[in-house]
Formats: C-alpha cells, sequence, structure tokens
C-alpha cells in the first residue's frame, strides 16, 4: 500500500475515511471551525446540513439518529485513524494535525495556503462603482437614449451574475 507522506496513512485508508458524505462534513465543520466541539453539538450539526435546515427546526428524531451513527461509527474510525482526538469522558471531539492535513483532499477548489480571496465581494464592488459611474453619466445626459439603454442593461446582466457568483461562493463556503 502507498503511504501518503503529509499525514501517515496508506491511501486505502485515507479514501475509505472520505469516502462517506458524513465523515468528510465533520471534517469540513472541524477544519472550518478549528475548536473542540461536543458530539451532541456535531450530531445536531450535521443532522441539519443532511435535512438542508437550520440546527433549531430539527426533530429529535434526527438528532438521536445522528448522534447513534456517530457515537458508534463515524468519531470511532476517525479516532482510529488519528484524525479527531474524543473524550469519552467529557464528549469532546477536536481535530488533530493529521486531520487538519486531509482538508486539501476534501474541497479541490479550497484555497491552497491561506489564498482565500473574497472574489464574490470584489465582483459586487466593482458592479456597485459600475452602477454609480452609469448613476452620473446618466444624470449629466453625455449619452443617447439607445445607448444608455444598452449600457443599463449591460449593468444589470452584471449585477445578476454578480449576486449569482456572491450567494453561490457565501453558501459554499458556509458548508
Amino acid at each position: 500500500m502507498t503511504k501518503n507522506r503529509n499525514n501517515g496513512l496508506d491511501q486505502d485508508a485515507m479514501f475509505s475515511l472520505l469516502s462517506n458524505p458524513r465523515r468528510r462534513f465533520i471534517l469540513q465543520y472541524l477544519n472550518r471551525t478549528g475548536e473542540s466541539i461536543q458530539l451532541q453539538d456535531l450530531a445536531t450539526e450535521v443532522a441539519a446540513w443532511e435535512n438542508e435546515t437550520e440546527p433549531e427546526a430539527l426533530t429529535d428524531k434526527q438528532r438521536k439518529r445522528l448522534y447513534v451513527s456517530l457515537y458508534q461509527t463515524h468519531i470511532p474510525k476517525l479516532e482510529e485513524a488519528g484524525i479527531v482526538d474524543y473524550d469519552g469522558d467529557t464528549g469532546d471531539i477536536r481535530l488533530t494535525d493529521r486531520g487538519s492535513d486531509l482538508n486539501r483532499y476534501l474541497d479541490a477548489e479550497a484555497p491552497k495556503d491561506g489564498d482565500a480571496r473574497p472574489w464574490g465581494r470584489y465582483y459586487l464592488l466593482v458592479t456597485l462603482l459600475g452602477f454609480l459611474v452609469y448613476g452620473l453619466i446618466t444624470i449629466g445626459g453625455e449619452l443617447g437614449r439607445t445607448e444608455m439603454v444598452l449600457i443599463g442593461t449591460g449593468w444589470v446582466l452584471l449585477t445578476v451574475l454578480t449576486v449569482l457568483h456572491y450567494v453561490e461562493t457565501e453558501r459554499w463556503s458556509a458548508h
């Protein structure tokens, strides 16, 4: 079996761990927060993600089902691989350094080496500045009606694309 130099796991073990969507979500969540979390709270977050709802809207059955699954299956597998530390007495789960190393495999489009740029916000800023310029030109009356309509339509389309991109990026980074 091929060893992975960065985290000591062989490829089969790494792929097996990452093959389950719940485990991937757990790792992404722990990487994103950077803090330890109680098993019960983690189960609530996973259940909310799976049911595409807010944690407050979950039923007790949904929470319990996830809690049992995490407690009996997923957390023991991650702990055995050295990906998380789980304290059975307190219920605390925290990501180990080995778990942080796996983050690069969770999202192929994730920024590398802390190069996180908020492109959606840049596009939104450029669009808003464009509207400001368009408004000033319109008020000045330097363009004909046809040119103003064409430029205005272009800015509206750019705004729609920018807002869609911004919403998609924010939704993706929230998960």
